[in-house]
């Protein structure tokens, strides 16, 4: 069995990010591997639930969520999964996508209405 620092940095490896990435990091790369990789953009490829599945898993074990994970455990599947990388111009940069989220335009204000 894979030692729990293992997971934490195939996780990271997988959305894209560092190990002691800060919560709002994580959930951005996950938005970047999921816009990419979701299995509704990729109809008629079996691995497209998949790829999902382990982002969502190594999300869910950066954010100290998962503690037992079984998707990590597949080099194969992450080989697959790293072997498509995500355009800079095919997501939102982390500043858009930050401000997309938590600002408020219409009010100036951080705060949603």
């Amino acid at each position: 069995m894979l030692a729990d620092t293992t997971y934490i940095q195939l996780a990271a490896e997988v959305l894209g990010v560092e190990p002691t990435a800060s919560p709002r990091q994580i959930q951005y790369g996950y938005y970047r591997m999921m816009h990419h990789h979701h299995p509704d953009k990729h109809r008629g490829d079996a691995r497209a639930t998949r790829f999902a599945a382990l982002i969502n898993e190594a999300k869910n074990v950066l954010l100290g969520e998962e503690t037992h994970p079984s998707l990590l455990k597949d080099r194969e599947l992450i080989a697959a999964l790293l072997q498509r990388p995500v355009a800079a111009e095919d997501v939102l940069s982390y500043e858009a996508w930050l401000r997309s989220r938590f600002y408020d335009m219409e009010q100036c204000s951080i705060w949603p209405c």
